[in-house]
């Protein structure tokens, strides 16, 4: 991990990143407690609903930040938002059953997505690099089946997982 100060990165570990993480959190909830005492009582629930915001959002940070697990997905991207391209979606999507060829012939002749070249293959790739939605599917589901629809600002999609695992693996 890289934290800057001023203009020279700081290199550090894993283990210290996790440990400032931690620290900084602690930090900020002893704080919110202390402001809880000095307030009213429907003030000082505010502050800790929003510092429990915090802490899901530090929380979201430091998973990304230390899974560094790689996955490899094809997608199909359907623009539209109603019915008519949901059933759509559902249709390739029993069509395809977990047949990686059938979804590249369809990603090929239906997805709106530059990807359709290459059979919707999106390549390997880490944690954070494609929207929340896509991520949460890719990093949770078992490789070898087909997700979706998942919804985007991009659109709808049909998510084919063909891996999920740690660099070293092969």
């Amino acid at each position: 991990a890289k934290l800057t100060r001023g203009a020279a990165p700081i290199k550090m570990n894993i283990p210290l990143a996790q440990l400032l993480l931690l620290q900084t959190t602690a930090c900020l909830h002893m704080r919110v407690q202390s402001i809880s005492c000095e307030y009213p009582r429907n003030h000082a629930r505010r502050m800790q609903l929003v510092s429990m915001g915090i802490f899901d959002t530090l929380k979201g940070s430091f998973e990304r930040l230390t899974d560094w697990r790689v996955a490899r997905a094809s997608h199909i991207l359907l623009k539209g938002f109603d019915e008519q391209t949901l059933e759509q979606m559902a249709a390739w999507k029993e069509e395809i059953n977990g047949d990686p060829d059938k979804f590249a012939s369809i990603a090929r002749e239906r997805s709106q997505c530059p990807s359709n070249t290459r059979g919707g293959d999106l390549g390997f790739f880490t944690r954070g690099k494609m929207v929340k939605e896509f991520d949460e599917v890719v990093f949770t589901k078992e490789p070898g089946g087909v997700y979706g629809p998942v919804r985007t600002n991009f659109g709808n999609h049909l998510i084919f997982l063909h891996s999920c695992r740690e660099p070293n693996d092969s």
